[in-house]
């Protein structure tokens, strides 16, 4: 039997009392717990304090999300979105119940278009709206402050919020204010995607993970030394894996030959390399041991799968030189070379019909347009020169000039301008029109 999810509900006593009640109809797969606050502000310290008791957490809206995404927590963080729904039980308060003239009405939290859509859905008069779908981190008192202002000046007469220290404040000041409440079909609905992306990364977690271990050139220590030599650096080797092995809870077999064999769960290792961007024994063994080691984590649902793509992560780490470490994951995305400042995430997989055409068209593999499309998704910027593309790619700067020339011949590029680097000659900015690369991937 699976074990149960500690649920931890994170938000005002009102709205966390609903969120919790709705959570008990899924009392056979999670253990609900509320944990209230009086201020968004006490998030963060509430998920410090609270992190290691509660598997999941749910926020009752995106204020409360917000802020715990600041304290970076490594547990799954679900919030429930203030939806059409809660807009219309708002209007519902507002002329039903508290029988409020809707001329000028000012939001918080909602856009513009989601306001004015409701209306319209209701078939309502539009009054006039002001908006603050704010960014980023904003506090209760700024939003207070906000609302204020615009009723103080007789631009409003109503104020709809979703803090619950602004409403409480808005009400001792006079002003006419309604609350905006997640409705229990919003969370009933995050809960059932929230325990549906919580039971796949459970499983996911449960992965066997296969790490292959080379000494580089061990053959050639053999005869450039003795065998004896060979074997202390494999026995250095083997204590520095066995510590390792250690944190992660799992086995380690010595193949012979400067080999060694590792067995773990996915979870375990994916704390530990930092979600596969770094893997933490590299400076000791290379301080230790000073020799070349590589090497390739493959994980799986069955170890058949997992061995077979820890061969295959060792043997693209080989093409890219002595020390590298790859990982292939079970879907067989190529991530690596961990530990580098070039770590791309991209797919090997050539089964793609319109991926094989593109391919065919520009004359390079599918893997490179997987590896290109995600080089300049990591540099997250609009031009790029060739010494980096060569540097992600692993190619030689002639040969990524050459790519970025075909790339602007056959349209999927152009030359934006040049970039002047200390002495020697201006490299070339080029632009590629990611669109335009993508739209044969689209038919």
């Amino acid at each position: 039997m699976q074990d149960l999810i500690r649920l931890a509900i994170v938000g005002p006593p009102d709205s966390a009392a609903i969120a919790y009640e709705i959570a008990l109809e899924k009392r056979d797969c999670l253990i609900p717990m509320v944990l209230p606050y009086e201020d968004a502000s006490e998030v963060p310290d509430i998920l410090k304090k609270n992190s290691n008791d509660f598997d999941m957490w749910l926020f009752s809206g995106i204020i409360p999300y917000q802020r715990a995404l600041i304290a970076d927590s490594n547990k799954p963080l679900f919030y429930v979105p203030h939806a059409g729904s809660s807009l219309y039980r708002a209007l519902l308060e507002i002329l039903y119940i508290k029988k409020l003239t809707c001329d000028s009405v000012s939001f918080d939290t909602f856009s513009e278009k989601e306001i004015v859509e409701t209306f319209k859905d209701t078939t309502l008069p539009l009054p006039k709206i002001y908006a603050n779908q704010y960014k980023g981190i904003v506090t209760a008192s700024e939003v207070t402050e906000w609302h204020y202002d615009l009723w103080k000046s007789g631009k409003t007469n109503i104020a709809v919020t979703c803090f619950l220290a602004t409403y409480n404040k808005l009400a001792e000041l006079g002003v006419p204010v309604v609350r905006i409440w997640p409705t229990r079909c919003n969370i009933r609905t995050t809960l059932q995607l929230a325990i549906k992306s919580f039971e796949t990364q459970r499983v996911k977690r449960s992965q066997l993970a296969v790490q292959r271990i080379v000494i580089d050139d061990y053959d050639d220590i053999i005869r450039s030394s003795s065998s004896y030599e060979a074997k202390r650096l494999e026995l250095k080797l083997y204590e520095i894996l066995l510590a390792y092995i250690e944190k992660l809870k799992g086995s380690i077999s010595m193949n012979g030959g400067g080999k060694f064999t590792l067995y773990s769960t996915r979870g375990t290792l994916t704390e530990i390399t930092e979600n596969f961007t770094v893997m933490p024994i590299i400076e000791e063994m290379t301080r230790q041991v000073d020799v070349n080691i590589s090497g390739g984590i493959g994980l799986g649902l069955t170890v058949y799968d997992a061995e077979e793509n820890s061969f295959s992560a060792l043997g693209l780490g080989k093409q890219q030189g002595k020390g590298v470490w790859m990982v292939v994951n079970d879907d067989h995305t190529v991530i690596g070379p961990l530990s580098s400042k070039v770590h791309l995430k991209y797919s090997v997989r050539t089964n793609d019909h319109a991926l094989r055409n593109l391919a065919d068209q520009l004359n390079i593999s599918v893997t490179t347009i997987n590896k290109l499309l995600a080089t300049i998704d990591k540099l997250d910027r609009d031009d790029i020169v060739a010494d980096d593309l060569a540097m992600y790619l692993k190619i030689t700067v002639r040969s990524a000039r050459r790519m970025l020339s075909n790339l602007v011949e056959k349209g999927f590029a152009r030359v934006v301008g040049e970039e002047l680097v200390g002495k020697g000659r201006p490299r070339r900015l080029y632009k590629i029109n990611i669109r335009e690369l993508l739209q044969p991937v689209q038919e």
